[in-house]
């Protein structure tokens, strides 16, 4: 035992001196001799730790084992500190210790002249403003001292080192709060807590104008947006599929002036409610111009620390209600756009309801040219799909608001998704039909990422999306649609789109692709954004239609996001099966004398696709081969001169 005791006072020797010193004594040492110091540290806490442990295995307990282990890595701390205070620390100890812990022993030191002082001394000097104990007692709370629970918590910094050097200047740490207790009495603790006061008084106001701004937006949109989502675009869908049917007519013109009423009541609500969410905007912007007087005001306090207490506690409730603010104007957007969405609807009946009985009138032999059946749809969805997929995984730059982003291979593996309609189809399917037959309206979603936290956390800044929208009302009724999609049915994609991308804070890129093409009113939507990036929807939305039908994209070119990523968007090159569909429909039928007529089905059989065989009829009834039309009993036919 008595060898275990000198040998334990040999491997300690060095850590005792050093720990005995201040920093200022170190630092008077030349650079070799503090390295040396350093060196022989290091050599005594391994052979503690691997030897003395193991020769003398019950001469301290487990914890004082590692208390010991501690107070070597403290008196290497103290050299590494010297080398840090001058400027920085040699290579050979770089890494050992993070900046935290070699500037907690320099601001450590900074404080020892308070271990020759009294309380009373450090008292009298603070009442006079005297001297460097003053400014020492000020800073107090700027410095990484007044908040070492933080310090403590940082994964970076060795614990059990901190805490021996908190043991260390326990008796100079209650000195200094000391002096701090009698500074801030000395200062006026009744003007600190009066300006604190006054500044949570003021957050306490506007929270309860929060609350009441958020219950009446809430209470007041709630009924509203229920039967304008639920029973408005319930009876809208079923209008539509209903005037597929001609025997529905008579009774469809009741139910459309019904509509009519119900709709433009909404509107004059819709109407009403932009007003009052104004004015509820109107009031945030006073509740912040009070805020931001109170805070003015808070300047004028004399210490430096109450004027930082009081901003704080203000900025934390300004941002909140800038938030609110944002969340207001993007309400006001979203209530605009869906009075606008009523319109384009009531206005789309009628249009709807002629555009139908068109396409299957026996009088109207070009009714078939905008014809697609529920085959061509689900074709047209998956082709244009899967070749948006295709570019997406071959593209090596994408571009964003914030300029070009290199793709590297697998980037989208575990950034993309598929999403579809498809719960909606199956309501309006009949329990025995196979939804395998009919479009889905399908999308397919990318992210583009930064990183967060190492990457344990990624927050999207630009999501790519193309969607395929078919009616699917109509394909479930009658097995096809005619009509091209017009403003509603582009603003049923749009405004959920528009409201994740402004609640979420990010940019959405979408196409949204159409296999019956677009009307001239939804083409239109597309042009006139801001000039600097985004659609008339919202600045955070890029937006282009692609007309299935043809390839024809459309954009505001205007918009650097969509424009400089409209390839991503280009429909599947079919131009060659399209061709190679139109000789033989040519010579199969065309300059057969005996032919008369000639089905989709026809043509099927030959290998074509129904969308290819589609485009090729297009393609001969411009040039005056033919006329398309479509009848219940054979589909789509081109009746040949």
């Amino acid at each position: 035992m008595s060898n275990c005791k000198e040998r334990y006072r040999e491997l300690t020797h060095t850590k005792d001196r050093v720990l005995n010193e201040d920093l200022a004594a170190l630092e008077r040492l030349s650079e070799r001799a503090r390295i040396e110091r350093y060196n022989e540290l290091k050599a005594d806490e391994e052979d503690f730790v691997f030897e003395f442990t193991a020769e003398c295995p019950d001469f301290f307990t487990g914890a004082e084992e590692d208390r010991i282990r501690s107070e070597f890595r403290l008196a290497r701390l103290f050299v590494a500190a010297s080398f840090y205070d001058d400027g920085g620390v040699p290579p050979a100890m770089a890494g050992d210790f993070v900046d935290a812990e070699l500037q907690a022993v320099v601001d450590f030191e900074r404080y020892k002249q308070f271990d020759a002082l009294s309380e009373e001394q450090i008292a009298t000097r603070v009442r006079r403003m005297e001297g460097e104990v003053y400014e020492l007692v000020t800073e107090y709370t700027a410095t990484q001292l007044s908040d070492l629970d933080d310090l403590l918590e940082d994964p970076d910094v060795q614990r059990d080192v901190m805490e021996r050097l908190i043991e260390r200047y326990e008796e100079r740490r209650e000195k200094i709060r000391q002096g701090f207790f009698v500074y801030v009495e000395t200062q006026g603790l009744v003007h600190t807590v009066e300006t604190i006061e006054e500044a949570i008084t003021a957050v306490g106001e506007a929270e309860r104008e929060r609350e009441r701004v958020s219950e009446e937006l809430e209470s007041g949109l709630a009924d509203l947006s229920e039967r304008i989502d639920g029973d408005l675009r319930g009876e809208f869908r079923e209008l539509e599929a209903a005037l597929l049917d001609p025997s529905a007519d008579a009774s469809a013109e009741t139910r459309i002036e019904r509509y009519t009423d119900r709709s433009g009541e909404a509107m004059a609500e819709l109407a009403a409610q932009v007003e009052q969410v104004k004015e509820l905007k109107a009031d945030l912007e006073a509740q912040a111009s009070s805020l931001e007087s109170v805070r003015e005001e808070t300047k004028e306090a004399a210490r430096e620390a109450v004027r930082e207490e009081a901003s704080a506690i203000l900025d934390d409730e300004l941002s909140d209600l800038d938030a609110q603010h944002e969340r207001i104007e993007a309400e006001v957007r979203r209530l605009e756009r869906e009075r606008e969405q009523l319109a384009a609807e009531s206005e789309r009946l009628d249009e709807r309801r002629a555009d139908l009985e068109a396409a299957v009138g026996d009088d109207d032999p070009e009714g078939g040219d905008d014809v697609v059946t529920t085959p061509m749809a689900r074709l047209f969805e998956m082709d244009y799909l899967g070749r948006f997929d295709i570019s997406m995984h071959e593209a090596s730059v994408v571009h964003t608001p914030d300029g070009s982003r290199d793709v590297p291979d697998g980037y989208w593996e575990d950034r993309s998704e598929r999403r579809t309609d498809r719960a909606r189809l199956l309501d309006l399917l009949p329990d025995d039909e196979d939804p395998e037959r009919y479009p889905h309206n399908r999308c397919a979603r990318y992210e583009v990422t930064d990183e967060r936290y190492l990457g344990l956390s990624r927050d999207p800044t630009l999501v790519i999306e193309a969607q395929v929208i078919s009616n699917l009302d109509a394909h479930v009724r009658a097995g096809f649609d005619a009509a091209p999609a017009d403003v509603d049915r582009l603003l049923d994609v749009v405004n959920p789109v528009v409201y994740e991308a402004e609640r979420e804070g990010y940019h959405y890129l979408l196409a949204v692709a159409s296999p019956t093409g677009w009307s001239e009113r939804a083409r239109r939507q597309v042009a006139g954004g801001d000039g600097d990036g985004g659609s008339r929807f919202s600045r955070r939305l890029s937006l282009c239609l692609v007309d299935l039908q043809d390839g024809t994209l459309y954009y505001d070119e205007t918009d650097p996001v969509v424009a400089d990523n409209a390839a991503l968007f280009e429909p599947p090159v079919t131009a060659e099966r399209v061709a190679a569909c139109v000789d033989h429909v040519r010579e199969t039928y065309v300059d057969d004398v005996t032919a008369d007529s000639v089905t989709l089905a026809d043509v099927r059989e030959a290998g074509y696709d129904p969308h290819v065989v589609k485009q090729a009829f297009n393609d001969l009834a411009d040039e005056g081969v033919g006329e398309q039309f479509y009848l219940d009993e054979f589909g789509l036919t081109l009746d040949l001169h």
